[in-house]
């Protein structure tokens, strides 16, 4: 499937069954589903139960941004798959390898004359909001709340740590 942007902006979820996103003079912002989603896709693509799908970001004269969840939505998304049965924390680091795996090789861009950012991360405000109003809902405790709030602004292999932190105290 094709992913068009030409000349204006674009706001959306990166679904794996878009194969193709085309940004010409114009802004992409892609949020990039959670950490859970994408591990339980890789372990759905390893045993053969999807196809391999590769995304193609092609960006000219505009800029394309692919933006983390948020904490919230992390921790929210990992308790949930964890709960259900779709994710087993005593194979974390083998989820972690499989993930990087799965990773480096369903993704390609070019850009021309523009920016492309993979990984950008949620603003300041965006993560402070999305922990206040779950822990006014009482989906997240206050303790691992605490713990998601030391994460706000980290990346990467911290980022990841803190929401497994969190679910641990939970």
């Amino acid at each position: 499937m094709l992913q068009v942007c030409a000349f204006s902006g674009y706001e959306g979820p990166l679904r794996r069954e878009k194969k193709c996103f085309l940004t010409v003079f114009g802004s992409s912002e892609l949020h990039r589903p959670t950490l859970a989603r994408q591990l339980v896709a890789a372990r759905a693509e390893r045993d053969g139960k999807t196809a391999t799908s590769k995304m193609i970001f092609l960006t000219f004269f505009g800029s394309t941004s692919i933006i983390c969840p948020t904490l919230a939505e992390e921790y929210l998304e990992l308790q949930q798959s964890v709960d259900s049965g779709s994710l087993d924390l005593r194979n974390w680091n083998s989820y972690l390898a499989e993930l990087d795996q799965f990773q480096s090789s369903s993704l390609m861009s070019l850009t021309l004359f523009g920016g492309f950012d993979e990984h950008c991360l949620p603003s300041e405000n965006k993560e402070v909001e999305g922990l206040a109003l779950q822990r006014h809902l009482g989906n997240i405790s206050d303790d691992s709340g605490h713990i998601l709030e030391m994460g706000v602004g980290s990346s990467g292999a911290q980022r990841n740590s803190v929401v497994l932190e969190a679910l641990h105290v939970a």
